[in-house]
């Protein structure tokens, strides 16, 4: 009894802890109530969070501010963030290890979801962003998610904060997450992007819900992050509806017009999944090389030989992305490599335009055959020729 006992203990001792996914909401200061809030235009400092710039903390019902009825609505506390005083673009990070959850991200049983009040001043685009980014131990990105900014027509030109949330797989490998809150100026002395409430949990897939893998050169996977997503796989004449994560084959077609798309594909044979988003538009992936390359394929209007006046313009087709990894996306008369960015491709009569709203891409012009990179705010249309 004695000799079973030991072993028993033994054992016991050898075996390695369960390891955890880590409960509750990740972030540390979520709404900034960790320190005082400005009451004024003055910059305060921001606990738990690495600030750029002006980026600080403010009170609810400083005069020109969300009130503190509003904060009664969303229960935002005594404060929020707010892009600050004079800078363009300014913002606060953190850095989250979830190195305790590892065995279940690396077997593709993890996902987190983000959410975050996100809102702006009055009449203004002034507009906050919000988004995580999933990072392997060298600190390389595998995948992005993204809260996009509220516009002044979804304020209805009002002071106030609108609910965003997204979910998506934590990819294989994760061993942190980078929460950024950005605040962009685009009018008047003051940053008024604001944002409060930042929220990132984990949770568990269970056995029917693990993530399937992309194959090179033979499939994606795809799962739907927010509206209606519609797959149309290689044979078919009809779309069906994406509700869950699952593998298709090259040459599908996806339709992201009414929602959002997170794509997963590897660069080559056994390597580091790498995931990014898509949405407003329909697209054919396929993969040549190394790149997984997304094609733009809603049928347009035939162009015509003068130019149509404002009544009748010709329809047009576009195409969102936002991530990094080794994605392309293609339009009539350019194609757009990623660089880790959100960009725009559109086709037009005009020609293909490519827009960056962060990052940059290279844009390579099939017309003219050169390629050019397009760095945040700009944008570069490839004609055709005349």
């Amino acid at each position: 009894m004695w000799v079973v006992a030991v072993l028993a203990l033994a054992l016991f001792l050898a075996a390695p802890a369960a390891a955890q996914i880590p409960e509750g909401n990740l972030v540390v200061n979520p709404g900034a109530e960790a320190g005082p809030g400005a009451a004024d235009l003055e910059v305060v400092a921001i606990p738990s969070w690495t600030v750029e710039s002006t980026f600080t903390a403010v009170q609810y019902g400083a005069p020109g501010f969300p009130s503190t009825d509003d904060s009664g609505l969303w229960s935002g506390g005594a404060n929020f963030f707010a892009g600050g005083p004079g800078a363009e673009v300014s913002a606060a990070t953190q850095r989250i290890s979830v190195r305790a959850a590892a065995p279940e991200i690396d077997d593709g049983r993890v996902t987190m979801a983000l959410s975050a009040m996100v809102g702006g001043y009055n009449g203004q685009e002034d507009a906050s962003e919000v988004s995580a980014r999933a990072l392997n131990e060298s600190g390389r990105t595998l995948a992005t998610v993204t809260l996009p900014p509220v516009t002044m027509a979804e304020r209805n030109a009002t002071t106030t904060m609108v609910s965003r949330a997204a979910t998506a797989p934590v990819p294989r490998g994760t061993r942190a997450i980078s929460i950024r809150l950005s605040a962009t100026r685009t009018e008047g002395d003051y940053n008024d992007g604001y944002v409060d409430n930042v929220s990132l949990t984990l949770a568990a897939r269970d056995a029917a819900q693990q993530q399937p893998e992309p194959v090179f050169h033979r499939t994606v996977v795809v799962q739907r992050v927010s509206g209606r997503v519609r797959v149309r796989r290689p044979g078919s004449r009809s779309f069906v509806e994406l509700d869950s994560e699952t593998d298709i084959p090259l040459g599908s077609t996806i339709d992201t017009k009414r929602g959002v798309v997170a794509l997963t594909s590897v660069p080559r044979a056994g390597g580091t999944p790498e995931t990014a988003r898509f949405f407003d538009g329909i697209f054919v992936v396929r993969q040549p090389g190394r790149i997984t390359e997304l094609t733009l394929s809603e049928a347009l209007r035939p162009c015509p030989r003068r130019a149509q006046s404002a009544q009748s313009k010709p329809r047009s087709r576009k195409l969102w992305g936002d991530g990094r990894g080794a994605f392309r996306t293609r339009g009539r008369y350019s194609a757009a490599t990623v660089r880790g960015t959100i960009w725009l491709v559109q086709d037009s009569c005009a020609g293909t335009l490519t827009r960056v709203r962060s990052g940059s891409v290279s844009v390579r012009d099939e017309v003219r055959k050169r390629t050019i990179v397009v760095r945040r705010g700009k944008s570069y249309t490839a004609r055709p020729r005349r």
